[in-house]
């Protein structure tokens, strides 16, 4: 097992490596010191030898900062393999190696498993003085794909003379962060013999018995604790944010403030608006979140893989695409006469049984790039795009509808001995089967939309979807008094929407559209329970056609 430290700047060395040592330490690893560099070629790793930090800054740092260190903590390994010292147990042995690679925070991601680290350390993110941005950008990336431990620092590691304050704060997130936060706490409290760790339990007021759970989270924290002779003091707080919580504390005058979370934005309010030099903070502070469960570094693992096998969409290709989609899913007159044409083709072809004249309607339907960008937007995290889209689908069938039963009227009054044509009886039986063609045709749909290559596509695509069809064959079976037909074909149109919206998603995604992040906040959340709403809408939609037509195989 190893701790890893992530040095990309001079001024990093005097914060991570004492850091390093200490829970090198703490955990009995070894400490393994990285140094990126951006290059372009094949991946290497190099090892940084004291030989070799003359002419280079970041080497000078990183060997200054391991002179400081008490020889009896640590030992290089560079000099147990040239024999001059030998492994001892209780010291820390420490390897410094440069990375090369293309993109150098991901390659270190990639070979945390090989390398058995166990816990990686950064610096904060929040922009200090002397840090480059370009640096913040890689330990950010770090921070959120590393699949270890990961700890955030900044400050000085407590010298252990004299009684060390330790406060351990946290909020209602993940049990794992909360719980590593409070045993890295007592773990610190016990090095620098500090005896008292005060707990700190977050909570908004958003009930009346807020502080009742509050006070209940807080007392299974506090059982957290191992070693008896450390003592723990614990407090709750009602507040909107764990930030506003802790500035509540009267005199914010701790020696270290260790929190447990995995949220930027509270990590840079910590880093950014809990200086030392503004106001009375704590000297240092140490964010952790726990290790990523198995679960999902699986799931991560089958994105990398799906996306390294699908042709992604690059910048300029998503550009053109994105300004299509926003254009063309807008509800205008252009779109109210395509449907009405579309919508009184289909419905005379209906009418004359004439598949030729229905396929006809199909090519004029412009519900299709509607469905696309209902499908891009549930992907991108665009609330804006899929409101757009929403709308013009819900006056597309309006209109539809109206014009389906307006012309079942007129037959009605000028040929009344108009019947059911097979065309339209067709239509009024839902199955499984067109579940999966009006799936299979929203991912062809969106794959052609990506690729220049394959709009001749999008012709045959939306003749496959058959969305404006269903909507005539509902209208025209109201005015015949079929309500049997006119619920199946509304089934199938309704059927036909959720699969192609989510078939789009889908193939977005495989091709390396993701949820927009915006700068010191996560990715949006809502996208997925809206996808996975899709899912189980097509799963009842299943079941209701096996209802509705028991001879159809789900």
């Amino acid at each position: 097992m190893t701790v890893a430290v992530f040095i990309t700047s001079e001024s990093d060395a005097s914060c991570l490596i004492p850091w390093g040592v200490h829970f090198a330490l703490a955990d009995h690893t070894d400490l393994l010191i990285v140094c990126p560099r951006k290059s372009k070629g094949k991946r290497a790793w190099e090892n940084l030898e004291v030989s070799e930090k003359e002419g280079r800054s970041l080497y000078q740092s990183v060997f200054a900062e391991l002179e400081k260190i008490d020889p009896s903590r640590v030992v290089m390994k560079e000099a147990i393999a040239d024999g001059e010292e030998s492994t001892d147990m209780d010291r820390v042995a420490i390897e410094t190696r440069e990375l090369i690679a293309t993109a150098p925070e991901d390659a270190f991601v990639e070979e945390i498993d090989n390398l058995d680290v166990r816990l990686v350390l950064l610096p904060a993110f929040a922009p200090v003085k002397g840090s480059n941005e370009t640096d913040m950008r890689w330990h950010q990336k770090v921070f959120r794909t590393a699949p270890c431990q990961v700890a955030v620092v900044k400050g000085s590691v407590p010298t252990g003379e004299g009684a060390s304050r330790i406060l351990v704060a946290s909020e209602g997130e993940t049990d794992s962060d909360q719980k590593l936060a409070v045993a890295r706490g007592l773990q610190l409290a016990k090095t620098v013999e500090a005896g008292q760790v005060e707990l700190l339990y977050v909570r908004p007021d958003d009930d009346e018995v807020a502080a009742e759970i509050a006070e209940t989270h807080l007392s299974q924290l506090a059982k957290t604790k191992q070693d008896k002779s450390l003592e723990i003091v614990p407090r709750s707080i009602l507040a909107d944010s764990l930030f506003d919580g802790i500035r509540q504390i009267p005199e914010l005058d701790f020696d270290v403030l260790l929190v447990g979370t995995r949220k930027e934005k509270v990590i840079r309010s910590l880093f950014l608006d809990l200086d030392p030099g503004t106001q009375k903070a704590a000297s240092s502070i140490v964010v952790v979140r726990a290790a990523v469960p198995l679960t999902v570094r699986v799931w991560g693992g089958v994105t990398l893989w799906i996306r390294s096998k699908v042709p992604q969409i690059d910048r300029e290709r998503r550009v053109k695409l994105v300004d299509n989609l926003q254009i063309n899913s807008q509800f205008n007159f252009d779109f109210g006469a395509l449907i009405s044409l579309s919508t009184l083709i289909a419905a005379l072809g209906l009418v004359r049984d004439s598949g030729a004249v229905v396929i006809g309607a199909m090519l004029v339907a412009p519900l299709m790039t509607p469905l696309v960008a209902m499908g891009f937007a549930l992907v991108q995290g665009n609330l804006k795009l899929i409101r757009s889209a929403l709308r013009s689908v819900a006056w597309g069938f309006a209109i539809a509808l109206l014009i389906g039963a307006s012309i079942g009227l007129m037959l009605r009054l000028f040929a009344p001995g108009l019947e059911i044509s097979e065309q339209m009886a067709d239509r009024g039986s839902p199955n499984f089967l067109d579940l999966i063609v009006a799936l299979a045709s929203g991912v062809a749909a969106a794959y052609a939309m990506g690729r220049p290559n394959l709009i001749s596509a999008l012709p045959g695509v939306a003749i496959a979807a058959a969305l404006v069809p269903p909507i005539a064959t509902s209208g025209l079976a109201l005015t015949m008094g079929d309500l049997t037909l006119a619920g199946g074909a509304s089934l199938l149109f309704f059927t036909n929407i959720v699969a192609i919206v989510l078939g789009t998603a889908i193939t977005f995604w495989c091709v390396g559209i993701s949820t927009r992040m915006s700068e010191g906040r996560p990715a949006q959340i809502w996208p997925r329970y809206w996808l996975i709403g899709f899912v189980v809408l097509s799963i009842l939609l299943t079941l209701e056609m096996w209802n509705f037509n028991p001879l159809a195989t789900p």
